[in-house]
C-alpha cells in the first residue's frame, strides 16, 4: 500500500499547468479510440467507394459485351457520341448511363455463403463494361502532358438482388463482388448496360432550325402536279410549283408548321429482316413520297416514304361501322433515309403536317 502511495506521488501533477497538459492528452486519447472503433464499425466501405466517377466528362469511350457475343462500342467524337462507329447515340440514353457511372454506390459486400454463386453467375450470364477515360500521363501540380484515352476500369455486372433494390457487380481487381445502387432509385441497373446497338441508335432523322435549310421539296410520284418547293429567300420562304414557278398566295402558316416539323422529326422503330416479298413489292416500286432537304452549305438529305403492309390480326371499321381487314397499314409506314442505313418504321401521325400537297398551301 505504502509503494502504491509513492508511486502516486511521483506522477501526480505539481502544478496547474501539468493538471492542464494531462487532462488535453487523455481527451486526444479518447478522441483516437472514438476514432478506431468508428473505423473497425465501417470496415473498408470508405475506400470500396470509389465504384463511381465523380468527374463523367473524362468519359470517352464505353464498351459493353453480354453473353450473346454482342459488343456494343460507345465513343465520344467531336462532341458527338456515336454506336460502333456508324449511328448517332440517343442522348436520353447516354445521358441515363454517364449518370449511372456518377451516381453509383456500394450498398452491401455478397455475403461469403452467396460469394461463389455470385461469381460464377457474373462468369456465366453477366455483361463486361468496360470504362474509358481521358487523363494525362503526366498530371503533376500545373504540368499536365500527354492527355491519352484508356481503359479506366472494368465491370461484370449481374441481374438484381432478390428485394430488386440493388445490382450484383464486380469490379476487377477486386477480389469479391459487391450490390451496388443509385440512392432515391428503385430498380435493376443491369438494364442500362444492354448491348443492343438498335436500342442506342439516336431516332433523330432531321433536325433542322428554319434558317439552316436552303430548299425543301416534297415529291408526289402519283401526283407530279401536287409537289412543290420551298425556298429560303433569307426573309421567308418562297413557295415553288412543280415546275419551279413562284406562287404568290400561299398559306404562310401551314408552311411554318411544315418546317417546324423538321426541328425534331424522329422515326418510332427499325425494321429488321424485310421480308423478300416486300421489298419486292414495295421498295422496287416509286415512294409514295419523297422529301429532299438541302441545307445553307448545299448538303442535301432525302427520305423517302413507302406503304406498309397491314397487320392481318389488326382491323379497322368503314363507314358503317362494320370491322374489316386492311391490306395497308394506315396508322404506319416504312421510310428510307439517305443518312440512315436502316429500313425506318413511321407514325403517320409524325408527318401529319409533312405530307400535305401543293393545293392544300393554295386553298386557304
Amino acid at each position: 500500500m505504502m509503494k502504491i502511495k509513492q508511486l502516486y506521488q511521483k506522477i501526480k501533477p505539481k502544478n496547474r499547468k501539468q493538471k492542464n497538459l494531462y487532462f488535453l492528452l487523455a481527451i486526444v486519447v479518447l478522441i483516437g479510440l472514438a476514432c478506431l472503433v468508428y473505423s473497425l464499425n465501417q470496415g473498408d466501405s470508405t475506400y470500396k467507394q470509389d465504384f463511381h466517377i465523380d468527374n463523367i466528362n473524362t468519359i470517352k469511350k464505353i464498351v459493353i459485351k453480354d453473353r450473346n457475343n454482342k459488343v456494343l462500342t460507345l465513343e465520344l467524337n467531336d462532341s458527338i457520341w456515336k454506336a460502333n462507329g456508324e449511328f448517332d447515340v440517343n442522348k436520353v440514353m447516354i445521358n441515363n448511363i454517364l449518370e449511372t457511372f456518377r451516381d453509383i454506390r456500394i450498398r452491401d459486400k455478397v455475403a461469403s455463403a452467396a460469394r461463389d454463386n455470385i461469381i460464377k453467375s457474373l462468369a456465366t450470364s453477366g455483361k463486361i463494361v468496360e470504362v474509358y477515360t481521358e487523363r494525362y500521363a503526366i498530371d503533376f501540380w500545373f504540368v499536365h502532358l500527354f492527355k491519352r484515352v484508356s481503359l479506366d476500369r472494368t465491370f461484370y455486372v449481374g441481374h438484381e438482388t432478390q428485394d430488386e433494390q440493388g445490382t450484383f457487380i464486380l469490379r476487377k481487381g477486386d477480389k469479391d463482388p459487391y450490390v451496388v445502387y443509385i440512392p432515391s432509385f428503385r430498380g435493376n441497373l443491369s438494364t442500362r448496360f444492354d448491348a443492343n446497338v438498335d436500342l442506342w441508335k439516336s431516332h433523330v432523322v432531321f433536325s433542322y432550325k428554319q434558317s439552316e435549310i436552303k430548299s425543301l421539296k416534297l415529291e408526289i410520284p402519283s401526283e407530279q402536279k401536287q409537289s412543290f418547293t420551298l425556298q429560303n429567300n433569307t426573309h421567308g420562304f418562297d413557295f415553288l410549283d412543280y415546275q419551279g414557278r413562284r406562287i404568290e398566295n400561299f398559306d404562310t402558316t401551314s408552311v411554318v408548321a411544315l418546317l417546324s416539323s423538321f426541328v425534331n422529326m424522329n422515326y418510332e422503330s427499325v425494321k429488321h429482316n424485310v421480308d423478300k416479298q416486300e421489298v419486292d413489292t414495295i421498295f422496287s416500286k416509286e415512294p409514295l413520297y419523297k422529301i429532299t432537304i438541302t441545307d445553307q452549305n448545299d448538303k442535301q438529305e432525302t427520305l423517302k416514304i413507302f406503304f406498309k403492309p397491314g397487320d392481318r390480326e389488326v382491323q379497322v371499321k368503314d363507314e358503317n361501322e362494320k370491322f374489316f381487314a386492311t391490306m395497308i397499314d394506315i396508322n404506319r409506314c416504312y421510310a428510307v433515309s439517305s443518312r440512315l442505313k436502316d429500313t425506318l418504321v413511321f407514325q403517320y401521325f409524325t408527318l401529319d403536317n409533312v405530307l400535305h400537297p401543293a393545293s392544300y398551301f393554295l386553298s386557304k
